[in-house]
């Protein structure tokens, strides 16, 4: 098994599997740490995400850095993928708080969507021939 923490040079480098963490996910945890550490993103040659992380405070223990940092990589693995699973749940709420406010854009979304069908149907009525 590989090691997920290994200290060096006054920092500690984790070391992350890109098919559960994505790239999106790293970036989105290392934006919460830039106020206690530096940061180094880099990827080794097996294709892993390695990222280095040089803590601004000298008595910051390695090892808790380092395991926060997992731990916000959880954190915004489930949010990602909450967001995704809610999409067209919080799409529909926002077309009904915006069609609630202004009720005119309901007839040109109509129109449009209406618009935009007609075209598809053209185009692959086009393409049939």
């Amino acid at each position: 098994m590989q090691k997920i923490l290994e200290k060096a040079d006054g920092g500690i480098k984790l070391t992350i599997e890109p098919s559960v963490y994505p790239l999106s996910t790293v970036y989105a945890a290392g934006y919460i740490f830039l106020d206690k550490a530096y940061l180094y993103v880099d990827k080794n040659p097996q294709g892993k995400i390695i990222i280095w992380l040089f803590p601004k405070k000298k008595n910051e223990n390695l090892d808790t850095l380092g395991m926060d940092f997992y731990n916000e990589l959880l954190n915004y693995a489930h949010y990602f993928s909450s967001l995704k699973v809610n999409a067209g749940i919080v799409k529909a709420l926002m077309q009904r708080a915006l069609f609630s406010t202004a009720p005119s854009l309901v007839n040109e979304a109509g129109k449009k969507e209406i618009e935009n069908l007609i075209g598809e149907l053209r185009e692959k009525e086009e393409s049939d021939d």
